[in-house]
């Protein structure tokens, strides 16, 4: 229960003690971090499982958070100007489920999802990778078709349009047939998914 109320959903440790406090039964942090490492032990095989079969996935979308942590064992192949803490979410699409891996640490997501890329098959073809245009999202080297989010770059080019009226006007009519390819596209087969390439080479130019 400790670990599903901090990890499933959000409560921190401080307020479980709080509240055990309050009923009167003591529940240090510490006692709280103790026990839940200890009962994670016997599921590691499992989680090397699932990150096993994600890696085997079709679609992955990643993405970074920042982290607050106290104290933090660093890997050995970090480098020591990285100093940040973050939270990587990898969410994959692996035959009809979803797997959700999670990863707090020195690392970026992109460096997290190339570990896990370790282990797809040589047989697959490149992932289909969802994410931000941000470079660190992206593993190094390229091993996945990147497909960066709309939303974000239409994002940017609204926030400038008072700036470049007419040229932000051009890009953001021409992103509004993309939408309206991609939501017909939803009901087609993906071999049909392909409306939209002629207009993205455009707004390239």
């Amino acid at each position: 229960m400790m670990a599903l109320l901090r990890y499933g959903s959000g409560v921190p440790w401080n307020r479980t003690e709080a509240l055990q406090r309050n009923l009167g039964i003591p529940l240090p942090v510490a006692t709280q971090c103790e026990v839940t490492a200890q009962n994670a032990a016997p599921l590691q095989p499992a989680l090397e499982e699932l990150q096993r079969q994600a890696a085997q996935g079709e679609v992955v979308h990643n993405d970074d958070t920042s982290m607050r942590v106290l104290s933090l064992d660093r890997d050995a192949d970090i480098s020591p100007d990285q100093t940040g803490v973050f939270t990587s979410g990898l969410v994959w699409m692996y035959r009809e489920h979803r797997i959700a891996l999670y990863f707090i640490g020195c690392k970026h997501a992109g460096e997290n999802l190339a570990e896990v890329l370790k282990q797809r098959s040589g047989d697959l073809p490149p992932v289909i990778q969802m994410c931000d245009a941000l470079s660190r999202n992206v593993p190094k080297p390229v091993q996945t078709l990147v497909a960066n989010c709309n939303a974000h770059g239409r994002r940017n080019f609204v926030k400038v349009t008072p700036n470049f009226p007419e040229p932000c006007r051009f890009v953001l009519e021409t992103m509004r047939e993309v939408y309206g390819h991609d939501a017909e596209a939803r009901q087609r087969a993906c071999r049909r998914r392909s409306g939209s390439s002629s207009i993205r080479s455009t707004v390239n130019r």
